[in-house]
């Protein structure tokens, strides 16, 4: 990351969480399509495979009304990560989440609601759960708050788009080698080579094992390949084909039991799984996109992607069975296993067709989009007969102070089998209309519809299950902007989402009868450039609200019903670019209140929403202090949340500190330490919480230290 100030990108394309603007945003500089702006810093095109900004957005992100963030690859190498969860740590309002069973693995809170199924990958849903790797991502383009325009059901916290590496117009070949502390061993490629006219294939490939600083049972092993091909590059017609497989072998984290309402009182290290448990995945996704002119000012693009998700969860997890007294001393608890094993196949097939028209009616601009999704959605899952339902103690328990991970569990038949099969219909059409040299606004609608069909047969009686739900439903979207200067952008937006029963491609007696979720959310901002343009603020006023959440039924507590009432009021700010010539920030705040308006449980009324953080900070910073020495560092803050709707479970707050020193040996050959958790604070990321016997809380990593070595050939 070692580049003049006048040439090299700044840090993050949008600064502040609440998505602001930016000085020319980021990425594919290596294409050599950027040209310098009106405030002598050079301009270049956020790119790659599919980048939203670049497709649906707006090429400006300034122009974007509603909070957006865009993680660069930059930025990503920077500090060292190698997983998307990581890196979504930049971006304040996102918290982590553990799971189990169908929610097994790691996924995301964004301000205050799950993102489960709202990951994209080049703008096609990437419905799955598994570890998502870095090592093919140009970009990670995070959008805040309800979007059911741009991408159908979902997107209620918001939407994480990965936009994928893309062939370029010249050649290039990179390596990189990274050894670290925390067992690391792990080792990049990247090899680019254009052909014919504004052709060109790119590949990435990667190769890891390493461990979690402090739980060292905790592993990892995963490798990958991305190859891709374009033809035209930069033109149109235009036509990519781009395939990713990433397959991992992993010993899941099952993370310390609560107790007393607080994450249990062991070591860092104590490991309540077994050293046998494996998490595995094997990822095949495969995408043609083809973009043509058919005349002036009239573009077509069609994307299809077939992607196929393999994975076998076998894992045990903490379980208090009845869940101790009040007080009760830690070395009087024991810790029974959980196992909600399962594994399966899941299958998307998806159509894009986007057609998009440019011109002027009088004296209104417009950018109009006419879009059509189409895709069918396939979910297999078998699920293993949990011993845990039966017998308790089918594991001899273990006490809190001292578990046993080396216990051998017996063989789990295969109880019971899921199918899904689900057909999902879009349609979409957007306008922004431009008044003068002032004024835009945008206007967009979308129909949809999303069907699904459920079989559930259990193996040991043979009964089985058949249930079926079809929703339809229209999201609109409004936006006012005001640019009183090409640096100054204010706006007013309202959005809205909508969450069907069948979203995780699973049904129940209680959800087949139940409507869609619905989310809207008002926002005022403003994106400002400042020191001569030269540091992007952000600063933004949100509502987002659920007015029929699904609770449960006040007369009746075994049936759910729509009648909750979740709100989440919000402010975020952000900066982004150079305080001085050679200091680069990149940072973000945000507040959210988040309150249960209406519940079927009374004590959950008044409180905020599960493991949403009033308060958090996250910041980076980058001084170059010669052309061959670059030193950073961070910090990320945030505060007190609790794991369940009454509040009764607090999680402590936390401020975990980063730094990065990166030094060029030659113009072809860079070295890079990185220091992460350097004060080797104890605290607890992702929980889980079920009630006050099943759960747990996955802790952060430990003290660890990464040296990289990274070589152009």
């Amino acid at each position: 990351m070692i580049r003049t100030a006048a040439t090299r990108p700044p840090l993050r394309a949008a600064a502040g969480a609440c998505g602001s603007a930016l000085l020319g945003a980021v990425a594919r500089a290596q294409e050599g399509g950027s040209a310098e702006g009106a405030d002598g810093l050079e301009q270049v095109t956020v790119s790659g495979v599919r980048s939203l900004l670049a497709d649906r957005l707006g090429e400006d992100p300034q122009d974007v009304p509603q909070s957006l963030t865009v993680i660069t690859r930059e930025l990503i190498e920077a500090q060292g990560l190698t997983r998307l969860e990581d890196a979504l740590r930049n971006v304040p309002g996102i918290t982590l989440n553990a799971g189990e069973g169908a929610a097994r693995g790691a996924t995301v809170n964004l301000r205050g609601f799950p993102v489960f199924n709202d990951f994209f990958l080049d703008g096609i849903r990437d419905a799955a759960v598994y570890d998502r790797d870095s090592f093919n991502l140009e970009s990670v383009e995070v959008l805040e708050g309800p979007a059911a325009v741009l991408f159908g059901r979902g997107s209620t916290g918001g939407a994480i788009n990965q936009v994928s590496k893309a062939p370029l117009a010249k050649p290039l070949a990179a390596l990189s080698a990274s050894l670290g502390s925390n067992a690391l061993y792990r080792g990049t490629a990247d090899l680019n080579q254009p052909f014919g006219v504004a052709n060109a294939a790119r590949l990435n490939a990667m190769a890891e094992s390493s461990q979690v600083a402090g739980r060292d049972l905790t592993r990892n092993r995963r490798w990958g390949i991305a190859p891709a091909l374009e033809f035209g590059i930069g033109a149109a017609p235009s036509l990519t084909l781009a395939f990713l497989h990433q397959q991992e072998d992993n010993v899941p984290d099952p993370g310390v039991p609560f107790l007393d309402r607080a994450p249990a009182p062991v070591p860092r290290s104590a490991f309540f799984g077994l050293a046998g448990d494996r998490a595995r995945n094997r990822v095949d996704i495969g995408t043609l996109r083809a973009s043509a002119e058919l005349a002036p000012g009239l573009a077509l693009a069609e994307t299809l992607r077939y992607a196929r998700y393999d994975f076998s969860y076998l894992g045990t997890l903490p379980n208090l069975g009845l869940a101790p007294a009040p007080g009760t001393p830690p070395a009087a608890v024991s810790v029974e296993r959980d196992a909600p094993d399962s594994a399966g196949l899941h299958r998307n097939l998806t159509n894009q067709t986007d057609l998009t028209a440019r011109g002027h009616t009088g004296p209104l601009g417009h950018t109009l989009t006419l879009g059509i999704e189409l895709a069918r959605q396939t979910l297999d899952t078998q699920r293993y007969a949990n011993p845990f339902d039966t017998d308790p103690q089918w594991l001899p328990p273990v006490p809190l102070l001292a578990p046993d991970p080396d216990q051998s569990a017996p063989p789990k038949p295969v109880a019971q089998t899921q199918t899904t099969l689900a057909h999902a219909l879009g349609v979409y059409l957007t306008d922004r209309l431009s008044v003068g040299q002032h004024w835009e606004m945008l206007l967009g609608a979308r129909y949809d519809r999303f069907a699904a069909e459920y079989r559930q047969r259990t193996l040991t009686s043979g009964a089985e299950l058949a249930l079926r739900r079809t929703d339809a439903l229209g999201s609109p979207r409004a936006a006012l902007l005001f640019k009183p200067t090409p640096r100054q952008t204010y706006y007013l937006g309202y959005g809205t989402s909508f969450d069907p029963s069948a979203e995780a491609l699973a049904l129940s007696a209680a959800t087949a009868n139940l409507g869609p979720v619905r989310a809207h959310s008002y926002e005022a901002g403003v994106k400002a450039g400042l020191l001569g343009a030269r540091l992007a603020f952000s600063g933004a006023l949100f509502r987002t609200e659920v007015d029929n959440a699904q609770t449960n039924d006040p007369v009746y507590p075994t049936r759910l019903v729509l009648n909750g009432d979740q709100r989440v009021d919000g402010v975020e700010v952000g900066l982004n670019g150079y305080l001085a010539t050679r200091w680069e920030v990149f940072g973000g705040y945000t507040y959210l209140h988040s309150r249960t308006l209406t519940a079927g449980t009374a004590a959950d009324i008044g409180k905020a929403l599960p493991n949403t953080a009033r308060n958090a900070l996250n910041l980076w910073t980058e001084f170059e202090v010669s052309p061959r020495l670059e030193l950073g560092a961070g910090t990320s803050w945030l505060g007190p949340r609790f794991a369940d709707p009454a509040n009764l479970v607090r999680i402590p707050g936390f401020i975990v500190w980063n730094t990065m020193l990166t030094y060029r040996l030659s113009p072809r050959l860079t070295v890079q330490l990185n220091g992460l958790n350097l004060t080797d604070r104890l605290y607890y990321a992702a929980p889980y919480y079920n009630n006050a016997a099943e759960n747990h809380i996955v802790p952060g990593a430990a003290r660890s230290a990464t040296l990289s070595v990274r070589a152009t050939l």
